[in-house]
């Protein structure tokens, strides 16, 4: 063996030595973790504060329904319901009509226009804030779904923790190959940067919220200025979070057991662009910090495949040097190494997820999500369902909202 085989095999050694540290770190972090499940404590008071759900919905005819009758459902007695049509081309302005006429807690606002320096997101859910009675705004997408004791449970959280804002992280529902391959390694790409047990340590001033589920309470999101204060943001949630507890507020972020899911993306097309944009927001729009979250897998697990594949090569051409044994002894325990870890982080997001094994196809789409996002800071531009952005906003039209009668 020369010495430079000797060198690259203790280079080696040394990327598959991480692999161990990040079991540890896995133990650590999921043992901190703040886990809601059916059985978890609900909210039990005579009289409970009025919670506004809100409901930003775009084109959203395919989810809409089942968002809204979850929220229906709530067993919390004190609620009211604001559905916000945000310039849908589609049905969706009419199934949150046909829901309100049945359910007089619902009222339904229609945005016919974007103003400028707003995300699409960021004005309606403002829009509906500015008209909301609630003590606490409950901001949800229209692709989740929550059990009947979902808001009594997180309402209980919330006072328990003394919490501001909470937010939850769903159950990832994940009905095609594509979402099962690449929606959980795209969620560990982002937590990686907020680890959640320093969001919610209230020393610390790593903030983040997940924009799909928002329990905040009305004074907190007044004095941290509302989605006002965020609206050109495409990652409006940790924004806002980050200006929660800027100002001392606590916030908590919990995992969701059985009690919420969500479906974020179908295709592997809105795969790539939704990840992108959200990467690209959420990682400060910074290219160098994209680019270390790119080279973290080009360095420690596609090595990985790289080197199975070189040695099993060299055993084929009859090279059947201590080097080459090594190198495919060595590349098998980083395998086993990295699924195992992949295992454990796949399954919390995705409950019994049978799809570890397509984590090197995961890992290319991640390579093209993240390249797109770096380009995305190169030229400040981003289309999303259907609105383009870029460095300058160029639409000019007021908003027009017009709320409908529930009758």
């Amino acid at each position: 063996m020369t010495p430079s085989q000797r060198t690259l095999l203790w280079v080696y050694a040394a990327i598959i030595a991480m692999w161990p540290i990040r079991h540890l770190a896995i133990w650590f972090i999921f043992r901190k973790l703040d886990i809601l499940t059916p059985d978890s404590p609900r909210l039990t008071m005579d009289h409970p504060p009025l919670v506004t759900a809100i409901i930003p919905a775009k084109d959203e005819e395919g989810t809409l329904a089942e968002c809204l009758a979850s929220v229906c459902a709530q067993a919390y007695p004190n609620l009211e319901i604001i559905v916000v049509d945000d310039r849908s081309t589609d049905r969706t302005g009419q199934i949150a009509r046909e829901f309100a006429t049945a359910d007089p807690r619902i009222e339904v606002l229609t945005i016919e226009h974007l103003p400028p320096g707003w995300t699409g997101k960021t004005h309606a859910a403002q829009q509906a804030a500015d008209r909301a009675r609630g003590d606490w705004f409950w901001f949800l997408d229209a692709d989740t779904r929550h059990s009947p004791e979902n808001l009594e449970i997180v309402m209980e959280y919330a006072r328990d923790r003394g919490a501001a804002l909470t937010s939850l992280l769903p159950e990832m529902r994940c009905e095609t190959f594509w979402e099962n391959v690449v929606q959980p390694l795209a969620g560990i790409v982002l937590m990686q940067s907020y680890p959640l047990f320093r969001v919610n340590n209230d020393r610390s001033s790593l903030a983040f919220a997940n924009g799909q589920y928002i329990l905040i309470k009305r004074s907190a999101y007044e004095a941290a200025g509302g989605h006002h204060a965020v609206r050109d943001r495409f990652v409006e949630d940790i924004r806002l979070a980050a200006r929660v507890k800027a100002l001392g507020l606590p916030i908590r972020v919990a995992i969701a057991r059985e009690i919420g899911s969500t479906r974020m993306y179908a295709s592997l097309d809105q795969l790539v662009r939704g990840w992108s944009r959200i990467l690209y927001d959420a990682l400060g729009r910074n290219p160098w910090r994209l680019l270390g979250r790119l080279l973290d897998p080009l360095i420690f697990s596609q090595t990985g495949h790289v080197a199975f594949v070189v040695a099993l090569f060299l055993l084929a051409r009859g090279h059947t040097s201590p080097f080459a044994f090594w190198l495919l002894g060595l590349s098998v325990v980083h395998h086993i190494f990295t699924y195992t870890v992949l295992a454990r982080v796949y399954h919390m997001s995705v409950p019994r997820s049978r799809y570890v094994a397509w984590f090197p196809v995961a890992n290319l789409v991640m390579d093209v999500i993240l390249i797109r996002a770096i380009k995305m800071c190169l030229t400040g531009r981003v289309t999303w369902r259907g609105t383009a952005y870029g460095p300058t906003v160029t639409s000019s039209t007021r908003p027009v909202t017009k709320p409908v009668s529930p009758n």
